[in-house]
């Protein structure tokens, strides 16, 4: 009988860690192709200043991919298919010069064609055709790009006026992107969910045309992924900013370990995860607690200052010491973001290994809708 039960467990514990590696497995196609998204929304955007002959913000959003979301994928990209990794770099590598004002619109739309090949047979190579399919997986690609838009809207827009042109047309370009793949799914959904959503995206656009107040923004984005989370059949809940402080805490520690043993990619994958996938949602609680510098200082710190020394291939020891600067830092940024309630600390601190595997593997900053 102790036999029995001892092979029971033991099938127990097997089974709870492959579910565990699936879930995992999961997040980082999901991850993959968030990344794939935001890259597609750049590309639209590229589009639509091009056609307004502004060939500086078209630049702007030529360049984006390549200098923050190439450094997301490579690990994933790399694994899989070197030469198609290297065959990925280039072509977001050659996109500015393709795309720049020296260049007909012909040939930049067809430079753009080009580049939207490649991120299918990316997303083909490392999320799988059928997973693609999967309209569940699509939600959430559009939730991911929601949630990132709005804050992207919050940078870019104030007291009714633009002042961040870039982040403003990247709101809007996740904007646009989440209803494309909408509407690749809208039969398959809930005639009143997609009453409701058709109705949503209207109000979001109508509030970029105004350039409403970010507040009304994000409730608008907010409203739309609990719709989604509905038609899933999840309960929404509201991520406690403090996990994005571990989040980033456990990532640039694992970053100064990587760059210490040569892992340079790896290393750079991971400090620009803490930013991106974790210090945005941060910064506009910073900015709301009257401590805009702060967030500014962060900002300079995490994404200028570190990923360049990184890519300039600084000393070891100088990459440590600045990611002890930042860690300094963090400390400042945990006492102005909401506290846990003591019984979510524990959990938290029982699961912390898994949200970090997750937010490691995560990625997830007009039409008659506001010209760009």
């Amino acid at each position: 009988m102790k036999s029995i039960l001892a092979v029971l467990a033991l099938v127990a514990v097997v089974s709870s860690a492959s579910l565990a590696f699936a879930d995992a497995d999961y997040d980082e196609k999901l991850a993959f192709a968030g990344h794939l998204e935001e890259t597609l929304g750049h590309f639209w955007a590229i589009e639509q200043n091009l056609d307004d002959h502004n060939a500086e913000l078209a630049l702007v959003h030529a360049t984006h991919p390549i200098a923050e979301l190439y450094a997301l994928m490579k690990p994933d990209l790399q694994k899989n298919d070197p030469t198609m990794d290297a065959h990925v770099e280039q072509i977001l590598m050659d996109l500015g010069k393709k795309t720049g004002k020296d260049v007909t619109r012909q040939d930049a739309q067809k430079a753009l064609d080009e580049a939207k090949e490649v991120v299918e047979i990316a997303r083909t190579a490392i999320v799988g055709d059928d997973l693609s399919q999967d309209t569940n997986f699509k939600m959430q690609l559009m939730q991911g790009l929601l949630g990132t838009s709005k804050d992207e809207y919050a940078e870019g827009v104030a007291n009714g006026q633009i002042n961040m042109m870039a982040e403003f047309q990247d709101g809007s370009a996740f904007v646009w992107r989440s209803e494309q793949i909408y509407n690749t799914i809208k039969s398959d959904i809930p005639q009143h969910n997609a009453d409701e959503l058709d109705k949503f995206y209207a109000d979001l656009w109508a509030g970029y045309k105004a350039r409403a107040d970010p507040e009304d923004i994000e409730t608008k984005a907010g409203a739309m992924i609990h719709e989604l989370d509905e038609v899933r059949g999840v309960q929404s809940e509201e991520t406690d900013l403090l996990v994005y402080v571990e989040n980033i805490r456990s990532l640039l520690q694992e970053t100064k370990e990587q760059y210490a043993a040569g892992n340079t990619d790896d290393a750079l994958s991971l400090a620009t995860k803490a930013y991106l996938d974790n210090f945005e949602y941060l910064e506009s609680t910073l900015v709301k607690q009257n401590n805009p510098q702060l967030s500014h200082d962060m900002e300079q710190l995490m994404r200028e200052d570190l990923r360049n020394m990184i890519k300039a291939g600084a000393p070891a020891s100088e990459v440590s010491a600045h990611i002890d600067k930042i860690l300094l830092k963090m400390n400042d940024v945990a006492k102005i973001v909401p506290e846990f309630p003591f019984g979510a600390l524990i959990a938290m601190t029982s699961v912390v290994g898994v949200v970090i595997a997750m937010t490691r593997a995560k990625g997830f900053k007009l039409i008659q809708k506001p010209a760009l």
